[in-house]
């Protein structure tokens, strides 16, 4: 199945597919600097900061200290395979428009991002099997490609996302004046 945008190009797509571009990987790279800053903040004495930081992304990591990179004596705010997945999709939203045009709002087959889960799934069921014991570097680059991959079906759908809402702002509501001092009346059709 191939994704297909709901939406017709309109003028100042290129500015406004620069801006979604540059918001995402700012977004990224302020989250995965969380993941640094946590540990650094402990360090520092800033305990509350470094709290909410941990207490946060607790939420959606284990955050075991063994299975975590250190620095400054304290672990990482996530285990080693969910720094690689950020910093990974970090990464990739920022070379991005090196990789793929900001003009392609369709993402890649899904298969790509099914292969790019084999790597991890096989360490883990590997490590479980006691068949092979995985290291933070296993963790960190198994994570890394999944998280890299991922980006390429994400920048697409906030592409597309963000020219829907592009899309609605430029239409006046029903009966509001525009530029020309017309009413302007929008027809709704069901489908």
């Amino acid at each position: 199945m191939v994704y297909v945008p709901q939406c017709v190009p309109a003028a100042g797509t290129q500015r406004r597919a620069v801006i979604v571009w540059a918001t995402t990987a700012s977004v990224a790279l302020l989250f995965v600097s969380t993941v640094v800053i946590a540990p650094l903040a402990l360090a520092a004495g800033h305990d509350f900061t470094a709290l909410v930081i941990y207490r946060a992304l607790g939420r959606v990591c284990h955050q075991i200290p063994e299975r975590s990179f250190y620095v400054e004596g304290h672990p990482f705010a996530v285990c080693a395979r969910c720094t690689g997945i950020y910093f990974g999709f970090a990464g990739a939203v920022l070379l991005y428009p090196l990789a793929r045009s900001l003009k392609r709002e369709t993402a890649p087959a899904r298969a790509w991002l099914l292969l790019a889960l084999v790597p991890t799934a096989l360490d883990v069921a590997f490590d479980l099997s006691g068949l092979w014991q995985n290291t933070h570097l296993t963790r960190f680059v198994t994570g890394a490609l999944l998280g890299a991959v991922t980006a390429f079906y994400v920048v697409p759908g906030l592409l597309d996302l963000s020219r829907l809402g592009f899309r609605r702002s430029a239409h006046p509501s029903p009966g509001v004046e525009n530029k020309e001092g017309a009413i302007s009346v929008r027809h709704e059709h069901k489908v």
